[in-house]
């Protein structure tokens, strides 16, 4: 499986990047042999109260199936990769398991 990260407006340090890693294992590690490729794109924006939020767009490269694009944006970094890999697993085990 391959994982690329990419941040825009945000400091994507090597402690970060692993921290990633490790979640996506986590969540997914049942689902790896499914998975092609995984590429996560992470950046700062501020809505229209000037409260600054996380928004990543998690793309997922899946076995005999068109690529999943998932985005979600929230306050906190770890909550909205929770979210995003969260929506994922569910929609993998859907197309994989329940064709």
């Amino acid at each position: 499986m391959q994982v690329s990260i990419q941040s825009t407006g945000i400091k994507l340090n090597k402690e970060l990047k692993t921290k990633i890693k490790r979640k996506l294992q986590f969540t997914l590690s049942k689902l790896e042999p499914y998975i092609i490729k995984i590429s996560i794109k992470l950046s700062s924006t501020i809505d229209t109260r000037d409260i600054d939020n996380t928004h990543c767009q998690l793309t997922l490269a899946i076995v005999n199936q068109s690529d999943i694009v998932i985005e979600d944006t929230q306050m906190d970094l770890e909550c909205v990769l929770d979210r995003v890999l969260q929506k994922a697993s569910r929609i993998i085990e859907r197309l994989v398991f329940n064709p």
